[in-house]
């Protein structure tokens, strides 16, 4: 009867069921949110909205794509919005009649998932731990032979590892070689200040197979509004703008989403903001016995709590107890038992954070002792 039930980060809803206590009283370190918050100007965005809620959304969000191709610079008719990345996703792998696809693991769980849901099937090279889970493009390489479609996370969810421009390219053309979409989630990039030099989108205009999945959800903290891009010249997006339902992006994340990506004041402190607490939460988590922060570049990291003796479900559970969340990564294929992921953010938070995983660690010392 629980089959259907998707586990992502970020349900403070189940939580709260799952431990007590109301959803809004748990510090959510589960889900990769911008610990900002949304931008200012796209909550005036949003409030100053309200009064058309009567009206139909624009289905063609013409508005929102001409800010977006300013930001992203690309031409407007390289664009298609849906309601969150997840949406896309959904409609890219029939609308491109994906049936085989290579899926790096571990990685973002949506990929095969949407593979599964329409009958296809994955072959997922692992990223090994003793790599720290980087991606080796010769390996990946090797089993496109058949394939549809390689799908790459950039940076990866949850490693926090990223491609590196020259390897990126090489899978580029690599994939072109192959004839196969090379479709490039840059869900997390935004917070990176090298994303010129990382995403997909440059390759564009010369490689009609690649194909981006942009989110305004985790960078702009629209969670809960839903907006996402797919990003891919007109010929790849028409297919898949054939079989998208009409009104699917709504009046507020509209508004919010064209609004936001103006904020460069924002944008700016949002980075700096997750580049230092990134590096006060490595330092601080790498000191706890038994504690391994995977190298990665992402706002979040990925801990190898083997080390612990402790088991990630158990410290999710006893976190929870704690009211603070963290995401048990077992549910990633490709991760062993023994991982955990925590998002970046604000200092007052990392180090509730911090403290709540040190009583946990002090609590299993204190029953060991017994």
């Amino acid at each position: 009867m629980t089959a259907h039930i998707r586990f992502h980060g970020g349900d403070i809803y189940r939580a709260a069921r799952e431990f007590g206590g109301r959803p809004e009283e748990y510090l959510d370190f589960s889900s990769n949110i911008n610990p900002l918050g949304p931008s200012p100007r796209a909550l005036a965005a949003v409030r100053a909205a309200l009064g058309g809620l009567w009206r139909y959304p624009d289905p063609n969000c013409v508005e929102l794509k001409e800010a977006l191709a300013g930001y992203l610079g690309v031409p407007p008719q390289w664009l298609l919005p849906g309601n969150g990345t997840a949406e896309l996703l959904n409609l890219l792998v029939p609308a491109l009649k994906i049936r085989r696809a290579v899926v790096p693991v571990p990685s973002f769980t949506e990929y095969a998932r949407s593979m599964a849901a329409w009958g296809g099937t994955v072959r997922a090279p692992a990223l090994l731990p003793e790599e720290n889970f980087r991606l080796d493009p010769a390996r990946v390489a090797a089993v496109l032979a058949g394939a549809d479609a390689l799908f790459l996370c950039q940076p990866n969810n949850p490693t926090g590892q990223v491609v590196a421009p020259e390897e990126l390219a090489a899978l580029v053309e690599e994939t072109a070689r192959a004839g196969l979409f090379l479709i490039v989630d840059e869900a997390f990039l935004d917070f990176l200040p090298e994303k010129q030099d990382l995403t997909a989108v440059r390759f564009l205009s010369r490689h009609r197979h690649v194909v981006v999945l942009y989110s305004l959800t985790k960078f702009f903290g629209l969670a809960g509004l839903r907006l996402g891009m797919l990003v891919a010249v007109p010929e790849v997006l028409n297919k898949v703008a054939a079989v998208t339902p009409p009104w699917n992006v709504n009046l507020l994340a509209q508004a919010a989403g064209a609004a936001a990506v103006a904020d460069e004041e924002y944008i700016a402190e949002t980075r700096r903001v997750v580049a230092a607490e990134r590096e006060y939460l490595t330092g601080a988590l790498a000191f706890l016995p038994g504690v391994q922060v995977v190298p990665g570049t992402a706002n979040f990291l990925l801990l190898d709590i083997r080390g612990t003796g402790l088991g990630a479900a158990l410290v999710r559970c006893r976190m929870a107890k704690r009211r603070v969340l963290v995401r048990d990564a077992g549910s990633f294929p490709g991760l062993e038992e023994g991982f955990i992921r925590v998002a970046v953010r604000l200092r007052p938070e990392n180090e509730r954070l911090v403290k709540a995983f040190k009583s946990v660690l002090v609590e299993n010392d204190g029953l060991a002792a017994e």
